[in-house]
């Protein structure tokens, strides 16, 4: 929106069943799942210059193994392949050791003050009621748009059969997730109507890169779901677990 272009052109996209790109794009924004699938398929990204690893502090399994194929193709295929790492919060001892020659770069930002409190969850009440129950006491109580972290789409759609009809007719409750359309999770993201609130229920793809204007609250289940190998069936599936450190 930023060139009064349309998605595609200059600047597109490539994500799980949707990509928007043709031959005048430049700028092309993926997941680090696509960008590994790309190495797969083209290991010396011939049409590439610049890889830029967002949010890398996150280090999922996809982007370590991202970067490692890239240090790879850069050593062996593509010395001209430029690498940008870029993150908020980083170990960057331990990064470099990774990119010995690498410069590092250090941009301020606006901090703005936090207040954390925590509550712990009832063992005698269901997971989903319990975090219900905080986000009305916050809703409540503050003013404000409120984000809700889940660790999937099923969560989400429990907790929002469970706010529903018990918040006021300003309030928004909208769903945040990747299976859903681009559209519906721009729903999400724009800012609410004048003299209207939002509750967000979103997994992990809210917690970097997104900026949900009119956020005051924040509720953290803790929880999240990662893709873990299983041995003994030689699948993958989705493993509840408890968020790392570093994320909240």
């Amino acid at each position: 929106s930023q060139l009064g272009e349309r998605p595609g052109e200059t600047v597109g996209y490539r994500m799980r069943g949707e990509t928007r790109v043709s031959a005048a794009t430049r700028f092309e924004v993926v997941t680090e799942g696509i960008l590994v699938r790309m190495l797969q398929q083209d290991p010396e990204l011939s049409e590439v210059s610049v890889i830029i690893l967002d949010e890398f502090h996150e280090r999922n399994l996809q982007a370590d193994l991202a970067l490692a194929l890239l240090l790879d193709v850069q050593s062996s295929l593509r010395d001209d392949l430029r690498l940008l790492v870029m993150s908020a919060t980083l170990d960057n001892e331990q990064l470099l050791s990774l990119l010995p020659q690498a410069e590092v770069i250090t941009a301020e930002g606006r901090a703005f003050p936090v207040e954390r409190r925590y509550q712990p969850l009832s063992a005698h009440q269901p997971f989903i009621s319990e975090v219900a129950r905080a986000v009305l006491q916050l809703y409540q109580q503050e003013d404000g748009s409120v984000l809700v972290f889940l660790p999937g789409q099923a969560e989400i759609c429990r907790l929002q059969e469970q706010l529903t009809g018990k918040t006021d007719a300003d309030t928004l409750i909208c769903p945040l997730y990747g299976a859903l359309s681009l559209k519906e999770q721009q729903q999400a993201i724009e800012p609410p109507p004048p003299g209207m609130r939002k509750i967000v229920l979103a997994t992990n793809i809210a917690e970097t890169s997104l900026t949900i204007e009119g956020v005051t609250l924040v509720v953290d289940s803790c929880l999240e779901k990662t893709a873990q190998f299983d041995p003994r069936s030689g699948l993958t599936r989705l493993v509840r677990s408890r968020i790392s450190r570093s994320s909240m």
